[in-house]
């Protein structure tokens, strides 16, 4: 029998859940942690639709990158996804920053699907993000159009920095806050997601090439290969992507 605790555990191997800080809350976020498993469902956020998908398909445990659950949870009402996790028996567990910055995890992700060497230049110090040189010079549209094909974009927005790029930061999900950091390493391009525009206007200024490739397709990544890795540790049981698990955005282009 495998239980949720299983589960955890070997998701622990890969990222451990103690290397979070303080403001995040990965782990076991709902269920009994030793409930039986046999069906999983991988997503990034566990929406009230990839919850209602794992309940018609008898999922007994969904594993999201994103917490439901921040902050202190005052009420818990009928509209709420953890009432209907809790409402069909389904435990969730939700690694997060824990896997940001593992190694191995979404940053090491991002460069593999770029299909940039690997690299274990972080970022910063508390190991979000990588840093790489590449084996061959690229412009700002050729790296932004590399990046909307590697994440499966439906657009990027990006800034020309003026000149060749060579050297590289790459960082999963909300990078923004990460911008001084990559101009002070050096770089000569960023790639991230959840910018605002005064990134963009530093960005112009400073000469760096900035490419926002989008929180969700930058993070998305993680699930098929999570599912991949379970199904290895797991191969009795049945594990898969949610098929909800989408860009709950829409664009016009």
């Amino acid at each position: 029998m495998t239980t949720v605790q299983d589960i955890y555990t070997y998701l622990d191997t890969l990222a451990p859940f103690a290397s979070q800080p303080s403001h995040d809350n990965s782990g076991i976020l709902v269920g009994n942690a030793n409930g039986e498993v046999s069906n999983v469902l991988v997503c990034l956020d566990a929406t009230i639709a990839v919850i209602a998908e794992a309940a018609d398909n008898f999922a007994d445990l969904i594993i999201s990158h994103h917490p439901l659950m921040y902050r202190g949870t005052k009420r818990v009402l009928a509209d709420d996804p953890v009432y209907a996790l809790i409402s069909n028996e389904i435990a969730l567990i939700a690694a997060h920053n824990n896997i940001d910055i593992a190694v191995g995890g979404l940053s090491d992700l991002m460069l593999s699907k770029l299909s940039f060497r690997a690299s274990d230049v972080f970022l910063d110090s508390e190991g979000y993000g990588r840093v790489v040189e590449l084996d061959e010079t690229l412009t700002a549209k050729e790296l932004a159009e590399r990046a909307k094909s590697a994440f499966d974009c439906t657009a990027v927005r990006y800034v020309d920095g003026g000149k060749p790029v060579r050297k590289v930061a790459v960082c999963a999900g909300g990078g923004g806050d990460l911008l001084d950091t990559a101009i002070a390493a050096n770089c000569d391009a960023y790639i991230c997601g959840d910018l605002r525009h005064q990134h963009w206007v530093e960005a112009a200024n400073r000469g760096l090439t900035l490419i926002d490739a989008g929180h969700f397709h930058t993070e998305d990544i993680l699930c098929e290969d999570l599912v991949g890795k379970l199904k290895v540790a797991f191969p009795k049981l049945k594990i898969a992507k949610a098929k909800n698990s989408v860009d709950v955005c829409r664009y016009v282009v």
